[in-house]
Order: C-alpha cells, then sequence, then structure tokens
C-alpha cells in the first residue's frame, strides 16, 4: 500500500478533483475528521433489541456542528403508540414540557392519496407520528429521517430552534402503511441552542431501535 503525505490537494483550475474510480471505497484512517469532505462526520450510533424497560431514547448535540441529520428505525412495546419528541438545552439536566412549549404540524399521508393534518399551536412535547405498529413481520414502527437545525450565532435573521422530518410508519398487515411529513420549532426560547433530543411514545416503552447521528461541522 502506498502513502502520499501532503497539507492540501488541489484540482487544475477548472476541473474536479477525483478520488476513486466505480468500485472503490474512500475511508477515513481512524480518529481522522471529515473537514475535507464538506463537513459531514457521523456523531454517534446507537441500538437496542428486545426492550421492555427502556421508555426514552436521548441523543446528544454536540455545539461543535451546525445542524444534524437524523435516522431513526423504532418499534413500540405497546400496538399504536403515537411518536414524540422533547427538547433539552442543558444537555438533557431538563427538558421542555410546559404548555405552549412547542409548535409543530405534520400529515400522514394513505396509500389510498387521502391524508390526515395534526398540527398544535402550544404542546408540551412534538408530535411526530401517530399509530406507529409493533409487528416485527410487516415492519411495523417508524422510520423516519430528521433534519435538526439549532439557532445560530453565524446568520443575523431571527431563528428557532426548529426539527423537520419524513418517513413512514405501518401498523397493520402491510395495508396500513403512511407517509409522514411534518416540521416543529422550540417555541419556548428563541436565544437558547438546543443540544439534546429525547425520542419516546405516548405510551409504553420502546421495543426496538437503531438510530445514527450526522452533523455538519461548523
Amino acid at each position: 500500500m502506498s502513502k502520499l503525505e501532503a497539507n492540501t490537494i488541489a484540482p487544475s483550475t477548472g476541473t474536479t478533483l477525483t478520488l476513486g474510480e466505480s468500485g472503490d471505497t474512500v475511508a477515513l484512517g481512524s480518529g481522522a475528521t471529515a473537514s475535507a469532505f464538506g463537513g459531514v462526520v457521523k456523531v454517534s450510533e446507537a441500538s437496542g433489541t428486545g426492550l421492555s424497560s427502556q421508555g426514552s431514547i436521548e441523543i446528544a448535540l454536540p455545539e461543535t456542528y451546525r445542524a444534524f441529520k437524523l435516522y431513526l428505525d423504532i418499534k413500540p412495546e405497546t400496538d399504536n403508540a403515537h411518536l414524540q419528541a422533547t427538547l433539552s438545552v442543558d444537555d438533557g439536566s431538563s427538558y421542555y414540557t410546559s404548555s405552549n412549549n412547542y409548535q409543530y404540524g405534520y400529515q400522514h399521508i394513505y396509500q389510498s392519496g387521502t391524508h390526515d393534518v395534526i398540527y398544535s399551536n402550544g404542546d408540551t412535547k412534538i408530535e411526530l407520528s401517530k399509530d406507529g405498529g409493533n409487528n416485527t413481520a410487516n415492519a411495523e414502527g417508524h422510520h423516519v429521517q430528521f433534519d435538526i437545525k439549532p439557532i445560530t450565532t453565524e446568520s443575523s435573521v431571527n431563528q428557532a430552534n426548529r426539527l423537520t422530518w419524513e418517513g413512514s410508519r405501518n401498523d397493520g398487515s402491510g395495508n396500513n402503511f403512511r407517509t409522514i411529513r411534518g416540521s416543529a420549532i422550540l417555541a419556548a426560547t428563541y436565544t437558547s441552542k438546543i443540544n439534546k433530543i429525547k425520542l419516546a411514545y405516548d405510551s409504553g416503552n420502546i421495543e426496538d431501535y437503531f438510530v445514527t447521528l450526522y452533523g455538519f461541522k461548523i
């Protein structure tokens, strides 16, 4: 194996720098960061299977990142449970859970093309989706990806800590598939930056989950 050591690799003027060809894998060494690749870094990953006593998942959002992409597969212990989130600005020592702390809206799009819309102008939590099933054979539960954007001091535009999400959920024999799309803000503060998110169901515990968090470096 050859080793190239250089401070900078730049393409010729007006050309594109290409690393690898079709079928190749371009990987970073252990301990290396991805700032040279647009600053996208895998921040954390966690999973659990066959759980019976875990009520929530808490995911840290380190302040060295501008924004986050979160991928979640999760199944409730109790059938037809609603998936929800709460946010923290003090590393999880406390979470906003008072009335009017959150504003959100989302829709379920049915296989038939019809849809329902759920929204709140003031709530104790962010409801992400209704009625996640817990049948493993039918891939039930919730399968969601999030864009998480904390407040940043780099912008002069008035901001809110915000989430957008999309994905799917299933709660039946395969005929109850729904597409999910939604967005939310933390209305309790427009000055403090969120640094932790908690995911839970409105009833019962979490049975299985797999979560991966990517960060966009400042």
